[in-house]
């Protein structure tokens, strides 16, 4: 099944709100170049192996009306 993209807010950054609550920014900005980067990571391989652009739906790009 091909799919346009995810929701995925909370399920990248949930783990590391406690850290910053009980440990502070320096904590936080830690996690975020650790295990935050892992996390986004993964949600890229994840979508590199089956990601579609929105616009293939409707038969690609040109096939797209702007109305202003």
């Amino acid at each position: 099944m091909r799919y346009s993209g995810v929701l995925c807010g909370r399920a990248i950054w949930q783990s590391g709100i406690a850290l910053y609550a009980n440990q502070g920014t320096s904590a936080l900005e830690r996690w975020l170049a650790d295990r935050g980067k892992q996390n986004i990571q993964a949600l890229n391989d994840v979508l590199a192996r089956g990601a579609t652009a929105w616009w293939n739906v409707y038969g690609g790009r040109d096939n797209i009306e702007v109305i202003e």
